[in-house]
C-alpha cells in the first residue's frame, strides 16, 4: 500500500506477487499444518522482503525509508532481537536454541497454538498499519507512532517475560 501510494509500482508488484504466494501457502500451513515451509522458503521470503525494502528505499527519504520496513517486519525483528538479548544476558551462546521465543511464551501463558498464531498475525497487522501511518504522516505524528510502538513493545515484552530465561 505504501508503494502504491508513493507511485513505486514495481515494488508494489513484487510485494503483491510475494504476498499472493504466501497467502496461498498459509491455508496449508495453518494448524494443523499439512505442508511446512522449511528453511529455503523462509530464507527466500526474507531475501525478497529485504530486496523489496532496499529497492523501495532508494527512491525516498533515508530515515523513513528504513524505518517503515523495519516497523512492518517488527514482529520477527523484535523476536530475534529479544532472543539474542535473552541468551546473551543469561550467558548462553546466542545461536543456541531455547523456548523463549514469542510463540513459546504465548503457549506457556496458556494460549492454544491457533490463538498464539492469530495473536501474532494481529500484532503483525497492527505493526503494518503503524508502518503505513509512518509513511504517510508528518514528522510529529511519525515520532508519536514510533514512541507508541516502543512503549507497547516494552510493556508487552515485560508482561509475557520474553527476556527471562524460560
Amino acid at each position: 500500500l505504501v508503494a502504491v501510494h508513493q507511485g513505486y509500482y514495481p515494488v508494489a508488484t513484487m510485494t503483491a506477487a510475494l504476498a499472493g504466494g504466501i497467502f496461498g501457502f498459509i491455508h496449508y500451513n495453518f494448524n494443523p499444518a499439512t505442508i511446512f515451509m522449511g528453511d529455503t522458503g523462509s530464507m527466500f521470503i526474507g531475501y525478497m522482503l529485504a530486496s523489496i525494502a532496499i529497492f523501495g528505499a532508494v527512491k525516498s527519504a533515508a530515515t523513513i525509508a528504513l524505518i517503515v520496513p523495519a516497523v512492518a517486519l517488527g514482529l520477527p525483528i523484535m523476536d530475534t532481537a529479544f532472543a539474542i538479548l535473552r541468551r546473551y544476558s543469561n550467558g548462553k551462546p546466542i545461536f543456541q536454541p531455547d523456548k523463549g521465543h514469542l510463540h513459546h511464551r504465548l503457549l506457556a501463558l496458556g494460549l492454544t497454538q491457533k490463538q498464539a498464531v492469530l495473536l501474532m498475525y494481529a500484532i503483525s497487522i497492527i505493526l503494518s498499519l503503524g508502518a503505513f501511518v509512518l509513511a504517510m504522516a508528518n514528522i510529529y505524528i511519525a515520532c508519536a507512532v514510533i514512541v507508541l510502538i516502543v512503549i507497547a513493545v516494552a510493556v508487552g515484552a515485560k508482561k509475557i517475560g520474553i527476556l527471562r530465561n524460560p
